[in-house]
């Protein structure tokens, strides 16, 4: 899949249907200005992780991109335990898969709009669960069949290596697994033996209090380029309620370059780092085959 010249923030949600303060397809006006803020600042890709246990909304994206510009790439898959439907587990791994081929080669619903990337699919804490496992089984088939990326949620930050380690043994490209939430990790071995699986992480809470905090974000990015693997790093601010839009007074997409940019910047990490974090790592997650 190709992405627009420019920025690409790799974990987000245009709108999302889990907990009261979602964002919601009734938040349009609000959410066109943040986007419209997010343009000035480079972004040119959005990846939209609600996927179908979320309240995806594919013709609502597609309005958002019409009217600011921002191509926003749109998610396949299922979340956590909780929100997934039940029959789900009437169906067979490989039905789970056509459905979600179909999303990525065909379009989502009869909307004709494809998905481009399988994700945020989740696992419970402290482990997987039986609809999570079905899901995740029919992901992986339909990550083999169409080489899409697949993008994760390990909740606690407790299960990035599992997950990694279970889509590596059913054969997805480690360039092709994005485990998100890195945030959440307390030591550099589990951090360092992640990234030698090969795969991406994504830092992808940025602004958020939860995780480790904003300070903790920047040293792992510092620690990160002093291991020389800045080119498996990826960023993202996960916004997804109302009240986190800068247009309803929270801090928005602007964060990112008002504020973190500049902790970065203080911390050796340069221009052309930004480049390769924000720019050439998404380009490349989303040409790999």
């Amino acid at each position: 899949m190709a992405l627009s010249n420019g920025y690409t923030l790799m974990h987000e949600h245009m709108s999302i249907d889990l907990t009261p303060g979602d964002l919601g397809t009734d938040s349009f006006d609000l959410m066109c200005m943040d986007l419209k803020d997010a343009y000035r600042y480079g972004i040119r890709n959005i990846v939209d992780m609600t996927n179908q246990s979320m309240g995806r909304a594919p013709e609502y994206a597609r309005r958002l991109t019409e009217e600011t510009g921002i191509n926003i790439v749109l998610s396949t898959g299922h979340y956590l335990e909780d929100f997934i439907d039940p029959s789900i587990l009437d169906r067979t791994p490989e039905e789970i898969a056509e459905e979600a081929v179909r999303d990525l080669t065909e379009g989502i619903g009869g909307s004709g709009i494809k998905a481009g990337v399988i994700g945020e699919i989740a696992w419970s804490y402290p482990g997987p669960r039986e609809k999570e496992l079905r899901s995740w089984e029919g992901m992986c088939i339909a990550a083999r069949r169409t080489g899409a990326v697949v993008s994760t949620h390990p909740s606690h930050g407790t299960l990035q290596i599992p997950q990694a380690e279970f889509l590596l043994s059913r054969g997805i490209a480690p360039e092709k697994i994005v485990i998100g939430h890195i945030e959440f990790y307390k030591g550099d071995e589990s951090l360092k033996k992640l990234l030698d699986m090969g795969v991406y992480v994504g830092l992808d809470m940025i602004g958020k209090i939860a995780g480790m905090g904003d300070e903790y974000r920047a040293d792992t990015v510092r620690k990160v380029k002093e291991w020389g693997r800045l080119d498996q790093l990826l960023l993202s601010m996960d916004i997804c309620r109302k009240e986190d839009l800068r247009s309803a007074g929270g801090y928005g997409y602007s964060h990112m370059f008002e504020s973190f940019l500049p902790m970065l910047e203080k911390r050796g990490v340069t221009k052309d780092d930004i480049e390769l974090i924000l720019g050439k790592n998404p380009e490349r997650v989303f040409s790999f085959r």
